[in-house]
């Protein structure tokens, strides 16, 4: 069994299995630190024969008073000392309190490049993979508590901006319900003249119905009809500006529309991920303006530049490497066709999100706010591994 004592340090670990035909080797000593929230379980050291000795170890109830009047819940995570099983207890003390818990959840959300390190803080200090598993996932946990956050989040927004800022991945059921079904993001450029303007050079593109539009310095491009997808692409030009217009030829129809925008690679769902990352200040991502849910289309600046060669990317781990800071904001490339990259210079971006993952441990999916097509989104214990494992260093 697991033995605790308050012995002064350096703290020393032994073998003391009974049956061992070994001779005694020399005690190893180790630092408290290294002792406590080692990222193994305690019954793995038991059942070894190890035997933890350490000092200054804080109960569940104090810890949990110092966080409460702290201004960083990580910060103090990170420097308390703590057993893996007393942390396990404060951790839902901490998500099982109303008003702790939306602080906590509120911070470590805040800031999506730091989630994977603090994953790691959470891994160590818990004892492991399935202790923060087992966190994350029975009543009282995480993902309970995250599901209160999220209701709350939506009651007080005031614009799909400011839910799409903390995951890409929303129900469009749920966006309708709460904004309306002519929602958007972000603002049409100023030379459509506003979103009636915008809807007016769209209907235009759709329907080939160019007349009129010339007098407005308007020039229609080419219209291709996307592969699998069901996407269409239209370019055209305003003046001394280039623009690529992105929609569903489908539109029309509500019940279509909706369905069709949760399937994989739509436009709603592009437009939706890389919305997050234009509001979280990403830079290698195609130029979005504007995504309009009443005509299901979006709007971006021309990428500049020259799609790679073949020889440049080598696979799907080479392209995401290319990416860091995108799958540090929790999102992983999956379509990795040279014709979905542009190359400038030295700036090597991506120009279609396509299906991309998101996963981020800290943002699991919720019933009926959010959609797990194509994404993992922390529904399940197997997407709760993936973001562990995708936190590793």
């Amino acid at each position: 069994m697991l033995q605790v004592s308050n012995k002064p340090t350096p703290a020393v670990v032994q073998n003391n299995s009974a049956n061992s035909s070994k001779p005694n080797k020399k005690p190893h000593t180790i630092t408290p630190q290294t002792g406590i929230g080692i990222g193994v379980g305690a019954a793995a050291l038991a059942a070894g024969g190890i035997y933890i000795v350490s000092k200054g170890s804080c109960s569940p109830e104090k810890g949990l008073k110092l966080i409460q009047n702290a201004s960083s819940c990580m910060d103090t995570i990170k420097n308390i000392k703590m057993t893996p099983k007393n942390f396990k207890q404060l951790m839902f003390k901490i998500t099982s309190n109303e008003k702790l818990s939306e602080k906590f959840i509120k911070e470590v959300i805040s800031n999506p490049r730091k989630s994977k390190e603090n994953v790691r803080i959470l891994n160590r200090k818990i004892g492991g993979d399935k202790e923060l598993t087992d966190w994350m996932l029975r009543p009282g946990g995480y993902q309970e508590a995250y599901y209160k956050y999220t209701k709350k989040a939506v009651s007080d927004a005031k614009h799909p901006d400011d839910l799409i800022k903390v995951s890409p991945n929303w129900n469009v059921w749920k966006l309708k319900e709460k904004f309306g079904d002519d929602f958007v993001f972000g603002e049409p450029p100023k030379e459509f003249g506003g979103v009636d303007g915008y809807r007016n050079v769209f209907n235009a593109a759709l329907n080939h119905s160019h007349a009129g539009f010339e007098h407005a310095g308007i020039k229609f491009g080419d219209y291709v009809l996307g592969g699998l997808s069901g996407k269409a692409v239209r370019r055209f030009e305003i003046g001394d500006k280039k623009y690529i217009m992105k929609f569903q030829p489908d539109f029309g129809n509500t019940d279509i529309k909706d369905n069709i925008s949760m399937k994989s690679d739509s436009a709603f769902l592009n437009s939706q991920l890389e919305r997050y990352l234009d509001l979280n200040g990403y830079q290698q991502g195609p130029k979005l303006k504007f995504f309009d849910y009443k005509t299901n289309s979006a709007i971006y600046e021309l990428s500049e530049g020259h799609h790679p060669e073949q020889k440049m990317i080598n696979d799907i781990l080479d392209v995401n490497a290319k990416l860091k800071d995108l799958n540090d904001l929790g999102v992983y490339y999956n379509d990795i066709g040279t014709g979905n990259f542009m190359v400038n210079k030295d700036n090597f971006s991506f120009i279609d999100s396509g299906e991309s993952s998101f996963v981020d441990f800290f943002k699991p999916g919720v019933a009926a706010y959010h959609f797990s097509l194509p994404n993992l989104n922390g529904r399940s214990i197997t997407d709760t591994a993936a973001a562990i494992n995708l936190s590793r260093e």
